[in-house]
């Protein structure tokens, strides 16, 4: 079960990666696009440094998912390293995380709705297109913190199954 779900999250976060590379170049190109305008030009457009400002916010929500699945999202290793067995106390803070990451759901589909009537200035749709960018991250963190955990506790109760045959 965790063999499929585990594949299913590495289709997930190719599709995360090809989207983050796109969206960077993008942003590279706008932006080397809007200085020109600017300083070769002395003309400026509003659209670009808002779909900039978009596209890496977007980019935020994607990386933090395949963060959360290298384990290489901000932590306290020190403390976790001192605690023994580290899976166990791994599992808990990711738990714990996925209750604050549920809430966090909560509040930004409140956010994303209120936020739908009004119209972004420079690009002309709707500020719930940016702020969705919320509600899809945190179910993608959603996801891979499930993962994690999974695997976590697989390591333990294969731990668990050693030490009882070996006594």
């Amino acid at each position: 079960m965790l063999a499929i779900y585990s594949k299913f999250l590495d289709k997930l976060e190719t599709l995360e990666k090809i989207l983050l590379a796109a969206s960077s170049a993008a942003m590279v190109v706008i932006i080397v696009y809007q200085v020109i305008l600017r300083y070769c030009f002395n003309a400026s457009n509003s659209w670009s440094e808002e779909l900039a400002r978009y596209l890496f916010i977007y980019d935020v929500m994607l990386a933090a998912s395949i963060a959360i699945r290298k384990n290489s999202h901000l932590q306290g290793d020190f403390l976790i390293n001192l605690l023994k067995p580290k899976q166990a106390f791994t599992s808990v803070a990711t738990v714990l995380g996925i209750v604050f990451l549920g809430f966090l759901f909560s509040y930004s589909l409140t956010l994303c709705t209120a936020a739908g009537a009004n119209i972004s200035p420079g690009i002309k749709v709707s500020m719930a297109v940016p702020y969705a960018s919320m509600p899809i991250g945190v179910v993608l963190m959603i996801l891979t913190s499930i993962e994690v955990v999974l695997k976590n506790l697989a390591f333990l109760y294969k731990g668990i199954d050693k030490e009882a045959g070996s006594v």
